[in-house]
């Protein structure tokens, strides 16, 4: 095992620890600051927090899953529970290990020429007058050959206005936008790109891009203004979009008639740990303009317009629940 390998597992455990004392029913204030604490050490102290938290949401999907019906068995002795919490937790340790269950960003995303953090936007102008602006943790390269103009884009999402409205940055090169799933070509436009796992999103604003799978036997798309596309390395989806697909350039999420599990899932991009609600609520309809810069004054604004209320483990593991 290599060194990262073991500091990963170590972190792993320490995050099976954590949960195990804070699922327990004496925990204190004192320890929920220190818990705290230890979450904002280090970012990969939260990303193995969100890996334990992650595996236990699996698990709640399998069907008679052991460590699942271990956690509903109320515990008669405090110790009992927390072996059954730390064991559950474990399970992550394991998991976690795997290339698939840690889901690491890319290599590239970290060495990325640009880059924001967590809940933060920046802005570029690249060199022919290319403006761009990077959602929350973005991750991209700027490529320029003889004839193109290459954003490689890791992770994240970003906002493009072509110089003058045109794809040209300059007499002779076009510029391009590539993701693990393909191309992107804009035909004079304005933009957003996001990278959603397996998939890249496409959102027109303005004028016309066309979209270029990755394989070789993918068919080439058009989109106009107003349409939305999910493009695989293989096929391209349409949908028509919203007026307000660009709203966080403006510090907003807007949500029309959205169900609440799709809204807190929006506003977690934004914010560092755990942000999720409870099943029981996940599906009542929400509609607003909410603060991206202020992710807590978006959730009192939830609790004001729903029966919801905020729980707050710590910081950084909260959920919403219903008040009723």
């Amino acid at each position: 095992m290599s060194d990262t390998q073991a500091a990963r597992k170590d972190t792993l455990r320490a995050a099976a620890h954590w949960y195990a004392l804070l699922c327990s029913e004496d925990v204190t204030e004192k320890q929920k600051h220190a818990h705290a604490a230890w979450l904002a050490e280090d970012p990969a102290h939260v990303q193995a927090w969100q890996q334990v938290e992650k595996l236990r949401q699996q698990l709640q999907m399998i069907p008679g899953a052991p460590s699942l019906n271990a956690l509903q068995i109320k515990q008669r002795q405090d110790h009992s529970r927390r072996a059954v919490l730390r064991g559950f937790a474990l399970l992550a340790v394991g998991s976690a290990l795997g290339s698939l269950a840690w889901q690491r960003a890319p290599v590239e995303s970290w060495m990325a020429s640009h880059r924001t953090a967590r809940g933060e936007r920046r802005e570029y102008t690249l060199a022919g007058g290319t403006q761009l602006v990077l959602n929350t943790a973005t991750a991209l390269d700027v490529v320029e050959t003889s004839t193109t103009q290459l954003i490689r884009l890791y992770a994240g999402e970003i906002f493009i206005r072509t110089r003058n409205g045109t794809g040209k940055v300059a007499a002779a090169k076009t510029l391009q936008v590539h993701t693990e799933q393909g191309t992107v070509v804009p035909l004079g436009t304005v933009f957003t790109v996001r990278k959603l796992g397996t998939s890249t999103q496409v959102t027109v604003l303005e004028d016309e891009v066309e979209l270029i799978p990755q394989s070789a036997g993918g068919k080439t798309q058009r989109l106009v203004a107003g349409e939305q596309a999910q493009m695989s390395s293989v096929d391209v989806e349409v949908a028509t979009v919203s007026d307000q697909a660009d709203s966080w350039t403006r510090g907003l999420l807007v949500a029309v008639d959205w169900p609440l599990s799709r809204l807190v899932a929006e506003l977690s991009r934004y914010r560092t740990g755990v942000l999720r609600c409870a099943p029981s609520i996940a599906g009542l309809r929400v509609s607003g303009a909410f603060p991206i810069d202020d992710t807590d004054r978006a959730l009192q604004a939830i609790a004001n317009a729903l029966p919801v209320s905020v729980d707050r483990l710590t910081q950084y593991w909260v959920t919403l629940k219903s008040s009723e």
